[in-house]
């Protein structure tokens, strides 16, 4: 092993880093709803109805202002899409680290937004119409602030991590449902009829 390599594996994780690595089984299973972009306007469309309800209970769990939901409001207007119902009742996450897990969540998807922006805009949406959402949060700056947010939680060695652990993980997995959900709420049209 060259020096190098042993000074990189002798540095503790990053934060940022350790979530990645506690999350990576169900961010796998998130990316895998739309391992093919949003180059369908049926893949479209389950993409907002389950986005919408994400981003609605993700700002109830931070205490954020409806931002995201507000644009995702506006593209499920414009396609004439209707909202997934909340499932469950969500509160507000008392705890710091909790929310900044929630927080890195909702912002990593701003990364995986300049990709399927992409496949939306070739559907004819742009983000004056239809794909508000994704304009809006490919090119926000939400992920470098989450970054430095945990940067400087990492000075912090006195204080556990699990907060922030868990509430990635629970961010991931209310993707997962909602995903499930926008689904089942909108199926792929029958390609033979039954005879």
């Amino acid at each position: 092993m060259n020096t190098s390599v042993r000074q990189l594996a002798a540095r503790p994780a990053t934060l940022r880093h350790r979530l990645r690595a506690g999350t990576s089984d169900l961010h796998a299973r998130v990316d895998a709803w739309f391992a093919n972009g949003l180059d369908t306007p049926l893949a479209y469309a389950r993409y907002l109805v389950a986005m919408h309800r994400f981003a609605s209970d993700f700002e109830i769990v931070v205490g954020a202002l409806p931002r995201a939901s507000y644009w995702l409001a506006g593209d499920l207007r414009d396609l004439s899409l209707t909202p997934l119902p909340p499932s469950g009742v969500r509160g507000y996450a008392s705890d710091a680290d909790e929310r900044l897990g929630w927080e890195y969540v909702m912002a990593g998807s701003s990364l995986g937004a300049r990709h399927l922006l992409r496949g939306v805009q070739a559907l004819g949406h742009d983000g004056q119409s239809g794909a508000r959402f994704l304009a809006r949060h490919a090119g926000g700056d939400t992920w470098r602030t989450v970054l430095d947010r945990l940067a400087a939680r990492s000075a912090r060695t006195d204080l556990p991590t699990t907060g922030l652990l868990q509430g990635a993980r629970d961010a991931f997995l209310l993707v997962q449902s909602c995903f499930e959900r926008g689904f089942d709420a909108i199926p792929a049209p029958d390609a033979e009829p039954v005879a």
